[in-house]
């Protein structure tokens, strides 16, 4: 009977077997590859990571082939890849470390017995506190390290122990075909493949500030023609890092076949100069961060932690095909710390993932066979459960995409996980000749450095996929840290979700005829999330939530009063009131219009802090506060139903 195999992920216990044709070698010299690839039965040598190298070698004689890899004259680690038991379309790489978690009263000698006992060199902690630590399985162990992270988590001590994977993703893209000479994704017209509204509204936010320099922007991503004129600026750029060349000058290469970064970073934070595109926060700071879309956990987590030193919101347009890619249990702590403290700012830093252009479902476990095309390999199936762990995430805002039609983009993966989505380009997810409707994206692109969407431009029209749609929501997100810098990161991500246009899309999509573009009884759509981002609705919450007055009524006299007007249903007014003396504020409405009004006092206020105090529904129905205590007050008027002016009025008694 063979042996049972398990996987540690993200606190789950995942039945594995071999895979039976792919091992990973972990190589220290150079001859070794070409030792390696002229042994009989090696198919093919490709590198996953920096040293790590997967081999495709002939099934019947792969044990034989490891064997030598492992012995002189090659001398060299080699490990089994993995599959879930039943799914041959996810593999898992093998490095030979492991992370492990020890629980908070294991003393050091224990630990230290731990890893003489399983062979295991100490290589790093995650942090003074938290007794997670990275470790090499060493010869000694005389297992791989998928068999000692068993061993590990049965023990006493330990919280949990799992293999440190490699991770590899995919840039989520796929080019329009067709150019357009403006970003209607920022302010949308009725036109050919185009509808008034499918944009975020960029220019109404705008008029309260196009973003602010001391909020930043981390773009994650394969590389940055930083020389750009639309990525350049006096303090645009801020804290760069390469972790492919070890330096910071993240520029695109053609070597690594780069083309990626470039376009995402302008639809989050292109430059105002007047010249070339704008994103959504074009006044925030750049913080360009390259890796080359592999990395094991140990590198995400240094990734993740060194960017969340100085973000307030990372962007990430990448991710796993549609196979069971859960995160592990190092990096779904480091997401919540992050989200918890991170940023210069230390109320948390948001992150954001793409989707996934694939139509398939962020969390499927209970998938039997479901159809997605690689973009170099055409189409495959997976037969197993389906999980974007990073999408999964409860403190990660999960970006869906939609069309310049305010329709489900046919591509755009979909779940109960997304958060929010916004708008991109479309294309059919199985057969990329098939036409469907749907404008592209203008951003910028790559021309001296790495690969480009349009030849001879630093700018592209042909741009897409929730790898636009995801740092255009990071730049809306950047546009409200810079309305309220006193907002956490959890509730930037509220304020997104709850200022969402609830778009919607009765028609079912092309692949999979699902039909999940309304919203259930929780204000969430499977297709859509909690909507569409309203980047002006989202930054006048943000300014309401900070008390941010139109008028302050300063009391210095026995009456104060203004005058105002709300011009559209769900608007807010708020009004800062000082008072030293007992008084009674009043509030007089247009006839037949429903406004409410709220009262905070003291605090600058934060979500739902306001306290209900009534309404008017007439011009000569009034709302009294009487005998308040002294003190700062903030006044919210909000409309219910219509529009119109209304007078508030403070009276000391």
């Amino acid at each position: 009977m063979a042996e049972k195999n398990y996987l540690w992920r993200g606190g789950e216990k995942i039945a594995v077997e071999k895979e039976p044709q792919y091992f990973t070698t972990i190589i220290t010299e150079k001859n070794s590859l070409r030792k390696i690839s002229a042994l009989p039965g090696v198919e093919e040598i490709k590198p996953v990571i920096t040293g790590v190298y997967k081999v495709r070698a002939n099934p019947e004689s792969i044990d034989e082939i490891m064997a030598v890899v492992r012995s002189a004259p090659i001398d060299e680690v080699a490990h089994h890849a993995y599959n879930p038991v039943g799914d041959a379309s996810t593999r898992y790489y093998l490095t030979n470390r492991i992370t492990v978690k020890f629980k908070e009263n294991t003393t050091i000698k224990q630990i230290e017995k731990i890893m003489r006992d399983h062979g295991i060199k100490l290589l790093r902690e995650y942090g003074t506190d938290s007794k997670t630590y990275l470790f090499e399985v060493t010869d000694t162990a005389g297992e791989n390290p998928l068999k000692v992270t068993n061993k590990l988590a049965k023990l006493k001590e330990v919280v949990y122990a799992e293999p440190d994977l490699i991770n590899r993703f995919q840039p989520f893209y796929t080019p329009a075909d067709t150019l357009f000479a403006e970003q209607w994704h920022l302010k949308s017209r009725n036109d050919v493949e185009l509808v008034a509204g499918a944009d975020v509204a960029a220019p109404d936010a705008w008029e309260h500030g196009r973003g602010n320099r001391n909020v930043v922007v981390a773009v994650i991503d394969d590389g940055f023609d930083i020389s750009h004129p639309d990525l350049s600026g006096n303090g645009k750029i801020v804290f760069p890092k390469d972790y492919v060349d070890g330096d910071t000058e993240p520029f695109p290469t053609k070597a690594h076949v780069d083309y990626h970064g470039t376009p995402c970073a302008g639809v989050a934070i292109a430059e105002e100069n007047g010249t070339g595109v704008l994103g959504a926060a074009p006044g925030c700071a750049f913080q360009p961060i390259r890796f080359d879309l592999s990395a094991d956990d140990n590198l995400l987590w240094d990734i993740f932690d060194y960017a969340a030193q100085h973000a307030d919101v990372i962007s990430c347009s990448w991710g796993p095909v549609p196979v069971y890619a859960p995160l592990s249990s190092l990096l779904t702590e480091k997401f919540h710390e992050i989200a918890e403290s991170g940023g210069p700012r230390g109320k948390g830093t948001l992150i954001m993932f793409a989707a996934g252009n694939y139509n398939a479902p962020i969390n499927d476990p209970d998938n039997q066979g479901f159809t997605w095309r690689h973009p170099t390999v055409g189409n495959r199936v997976t037969t197993g459960p389906i999980l974007n762990g990073n999408c999964a995430h409860p403190d990660v805002v999960a970006v869906a995409a939609s069309t310049s039609q305010n329709r489900k983009a046919a591509y755009s993966n979909w779940g109960k996980e997304i958060s929010v989505c916004s708008p991109s380009n479309n294309f059919h997810p199985l057969n990329p000749d098939e036409l469907v409707p749907g404008r592209g994206i203008w951003t910028t692109d790559n021309e001296a450095q790495g690969y480009g969407f349009t030849n001879n431009s630093r700018y592209t029209g042909d741009f897409g996929g929730t790898s636009s749609a995801t740092p255009l929501v990071a730049g809306v997100a950047a546009l409200v840290i810079s309305a309220n810098s006193d907002l956490t990161a959890k509730e930037v991500k509220q304020i997104l979700e709850e200022t969402a246009d609830k778009i919607t899309d009765n028609q079912p999509d092309p692949v999979l005829e699902n039909t999940k573009g309304t919203y259930d009884n929780t204000g969430h759509s499977e297709w859509f999330g909690y909507g569409k981002v309203n980047a002006a609705k989202a930054v006048q919450k943000a300014l309401t939530l900070k008390g941010d007055p139109d008028t302050t009524l300063t009391i210095l006299k026995p009456v104060a009063e203004t005058n105002s007007k709300l011009t559209a249903s769900g608007s807010e007014k708020v009004f800062k009131i000082a008072i030293g003396n007992k008084l009674s504020v009043r509030l007089t409405g247009p006839a037949g219009k429903d406004f409410d009004l709220y009262l905070k006092k003291d605090d600058i206020p934060t979500i739902s802090s306001y306290d209900k105090r009534g309404y008017t529904q007439s011009a000569n129905e009034q709302v009294i506060f009487e005998n308040a205590t002294p003190g700062i007050y903030y006044v919210m008027v909000r409309s219910y139903s219509g529009t119109g002016d209304f007078t508030l009025k403070a009276e000391l008694e």
